[in-house]
């Protein structure tokens, strides 16, 4: 009787107060949603991927700024991405410019290999960093830059350089595809098709225009560096856990990458003039003849100009060739060889063009043995040459 009487006297009494009592903490939950959906929603932005690519571009505006030479237009030539901090072994270990290693996977050599990778990157970093977080995609993201560069250093030839965020861009790929595993991943089937889309074209050797190629072993580094950490974060994630564990430690290494990386730029401004003036002796894409009637007004000046430039030989030499003065062509097509020795400008293919061009101005001063001995080393290679350049053989009937 006394719970049944206690039970009415609290029925009974002040009917309208339990209502008031049970809509305060309504009110007080509504009006705490909308602040946390704002908040969950940013957490899914890829801030980090959206700094790093603002970044990128405006390290490509300076590059075009400070630019002495180019290899095409918005495409900064050897020397200035040398001076600006390309990597290459040359440059690392014989000249110690351990630097390098942190600042080439910050430039680019041309505004499409810019576009190219920030494609990517903003599609690795829309999937990825949302669900590892800042701290451990930036560490994947700089150790795969370094990792890039270092192996670039060692496998490619010595004189060869190498610039471009690829390998970073290859590690956070590397471990896109490998995180796709976990049981918490919200889209696996999508991460692994953007990984396996980017990353096995990626592996495969593909010449660019210009001379370029694509650097396989920065790629290769990237990818083995992004992969091993990836798997790290795999062992210790456990199911059950919305993020990865480390995240803390993840960020410090991160802090440290960037440091390096602004400390390695620093050092880099002590090196530019050294390197950056001697892309002044080289003519600039713009100034190049487009056909025979700017050639035959411009080359003399161009050779005067910019005597340190292959290119500006082959130019006069084709022009009296033009006005089939073979005896003048033939001292110009000479220095062009010469020249291109020992200089980045001179791509294989115009090399190899510029030797059958010396043929040809040889063999029609009537001294044909003299023209086979400079023609034999394409003769034996004629499936690797371009069109220009057999053709100019099939004129001289040397290889035959």
């Amino acid at each position: 009787m006394s719970r049944s009487e206690t039970f009415g006297k609290r029925a009974a009494t002040s009917p309208a107060m339990p209502p008031r009592v049970a809509a305060a903490p309504a009110v007080t939950a509504q009006a705490a949603d909308p602040p946390a959906g704002v908040w969950r929603f940013a957490a899914r932005l890829p801030w980090l991927t959206a700094v790093l690519s603002v970044l990128l571009i405006y390290r490509f505006k300076a590059e075009l700024a400070a630019a002495t030479d180019w290899s095409a237009p918005h495409a900064p030539g050897h020397f200035t991405l040398l001076a600006l901090g390309a990597s290459g072994r040359d440059q690392v270990l014989l000249n110690g410019e351990w630097w390098r290693l942190f600042t080439a996977s910050a430039l680019h050599g041309s505004l499409s290999h810019l576009v190219g990778n920030l494609v990517t990157f903003a599609i690795v970093g829309i999937l990825l960093e949302p669900m590892i977080g800042i701290g451990w995609f930036a560490a994947i993201y700089f150790t795969g830059g370094f990792a890039g560069a270092v192996l670039s250093m060692l496998l490619n030839p010595g004189d060869v350089l190498s610039v471009g965020a690829s390998g970073a861009i290859m590690a956070t790929l590397a471990a896109l595809f490998t995180l796709s595993f976990h049981a918490g991943a919200p889209r696996p089937g999508l991460m692994r098709r953007v990984a396996g889309g980017s990353l096995f074209p990626a592996l495969i050797p593909t010449a660019l225009r210009g001379g370029a190629s694509v650097d396989i072993n920065a790629h290769l580094g990237g990818c083995l560096a992004g992969a091993v950490l990836a798997f790290a974060i795999l062992i210790f994630w456990q199911e059950e856990d919305e993020h990865p564990p480390g995240r803390n430690l993840a960020a410090i290494v991160a802090g440290l990458w960037v440091a390096l990386t602004v400390w390695a730029f620093a050092a880099s401004t002590h090196t530019y003039v050294r390197y950056a003036r001697d892309g002044f002796d080289y003519i600039p894409p713009h100034e190049i003849p487009r056909d025979v009637e700017a050639m035959q007004s411009d080359s003399y000046a161009l050779v005067e100009k910019y005597r340190r430039d292959p290119r500006a030989h082959l130019f006069r030499g084709l022009y009296f060739l033009e006005q089939h003065n073979v005896a003048d062509a033939e001292p110009y097509f000479r220095d062009a060889i010469r020249l291109g020795e020992s200089s980045p400008v001179m791509t294989e293919a115009f090399r190899d063009w510029t030797v059958a061009l010396l043929a040809l101005s040889v063999r029609t001063q009537r001294r044909p043995d003299e023209a086979r001995e400079i023609v034999a080393p394409l003769c034996a290679r004629t499936g690797a040459l371009d069109q220009r350049t057999r053709q100019t053989l099939e004129i001289t009937r040397l290889c035959n």
